[in-house]
Order: structure tokens, then C-alpha cells, then sequence
């Protein structure tokens, strides 16, 4: 007997149904895979003659440490991410004190990456922003020439009596955040990760406490993955 047209129009709607979960499994396999193996910072990038086994942080008090009474994030970020973290940090320091160091950095430790995080200082004493822009600018341009791989980040915000100065802040940040566009560079979003949570993770409204530390690691390890 021969299978009515109604049965073959059921068996062809079977079959549509089928394909379409194959290739729904096949995407989703598909997409799987492809995060399991998604590139990490500086995956094909020449390093030269650099060791991309070595981070090297520049930055000012924040990143020098001694004011939570804990291991400052620096420490923490290194034994997250496994790799050798140098941390060349000066108390009081503004991003024109980064830019006359950076060379001297990158020529001692060859490192393969760099991470530049420097304004607070400049917010706080008011420092010309486009001097500031300036010197941040010029320390991602010397580790692009030394084919080091440079990390910004962005000034937290600050609270008790230094919340005065997030006004400048927030222009500081703007400047950041546009050098990290323009020159395609990775950016650690720390104003937006600590904002509104000032009284959580501040010892002083502006150096970070224990916790403060930890999570200003934990974000950079994010910017790595």
C-alpha cells in the first residue's frame, strides 16, 4: 500500500523538526566551543624582546599598598594571574611622574605588559588635564615601541572629604577612556566597579581597605583572561 500524502507530509515535518534541533545543537556546540578557546590578552602579539611572563605596574599610592594593613592589589593580581607582577608604584605620584619613569621601567624589566594607572593625584591637586591626558598618552605610546602591551585603568571615585574632587575625576576618567579607544587598549573600568560603593571598600575615601584590594585584583585578572 502507499503511504497517503498526509503520511508523508507528517514524516517531512518530523524531519524539518529534527534538522532544525541538529543545527541548533551544532550552533550551540559551535559557540561553546569557540569561548572555551577565545583568546587571551596578548594571544599573537610579537612581545619582541619581552618576557610576557612579567606584568609591570606604574602607578601611585593605590597601587604601592601599606594603607588597607593587607597585601596591596598588585601582590594579589600575581598570584591570580601567574605571572611575574614588578610593582615600580611612588606614593603621591601624577601621571607626569609615570611618563618620566615609564622608559626606565620598560628598559629594566622588559615587560610584556604594562599597567598604567595613574589620576588620582591629578584630580586631587588639580593638575592640568590635558597635561594629564599627555602623559598618560605618552606611556601607552612607549610601551607600543617597546612592544609591551598596555592596561588602563580608570581613577575610583573617592568619598568622604576627597569626594570634593570627583568632579575632576570624572574628567580624568573621560580623557582615559578616550586614549583607550583611540588607541586600542584595554581598559579596567574601576570608577565604574566601585561607584556607589565607596563606604564598602575605601580605608580613607580613597585608598582601598582588604576587600578594596581583592577586588581591584580580581578586575584586572578579568582584564587578562
Amino acid at each position: 500500500m502507499q503511504p497517503s500524502s498526509s503520511h508523508l507530509s507528517t514524516h517531512a515535518s518530523l524531519w524539518g523538526i529534527f534538522a532544525a534541533l541538529l543545527t541548533m545543537l551544532a550552533v550551540f556546540s559551535t559557540g561553546c566551543l569557540h569561548s572555551s578557546s577565545s583568546k587571551k590578552l596578548g594571544d599573537g602579539h610579537d612581545f619582541g624582546e619581552n618576557d610576557r611572563e612579567v606584568v609591570l605596574v606604574l602607578g601611585d599610592s593605590i597601587s604601592a599598598g601599606g594603607f588597607s594593613g593587607a597585601a596591596p592589589w598588585p601582590t594579589r593580581f600575581a598570584n591570580m594571574v601567574d605571572k611575574a607582577v614588578i610593582n615600580d608604584s611612588v606614593p603621591g605620584a601624577t601621571a607626569s611622574v609615570g611618563a618620566a619613569r615609564v622608559q626606565r621601567g620598560l628598559n629594566s624589566h622588559n615587560p610584556g605588559f604594562l599597567i598604567i594607572f595613574y589620576g588620582a593625584n591629578d584630580a586631587i591637586q588639580g593638575v592640568n588635564i590635558s597635561a594629564t591626558e599627555n602623559a598618560i598618552r605618552s606611556m601607552v605610546a612607549a610601551a607600543k615601541a617597546n612592544q609591551t602591551i598596555p592596561v588602563l585603568a580608570t581613577v575610583m571615585p573617592m568619598e568622604g572629604g576627597r569626594r570634593i574632587y570627583n568632579g575632576r575625576v570624572d574628567q580624568v576618567n573621560e580623557r582615559i577612556r578616550s586614549i583607550a579607544s583611540q588607541e586600542r587598549v584595554k581598559l579596567v573600568n574601576l570608577h565604574r566597579t566601585f561607584r556607589g560603593k565607596e563606604d564598602q571598600y575605601f580605608v580613607d575615601g580613597l585608598h582601598p581597605n582588604d576587600l578594596g584590594e581583592e577586588l581591584i585584583a580580581l578586575k584586572f585578572l578579568d582584564a587578562f583572561k
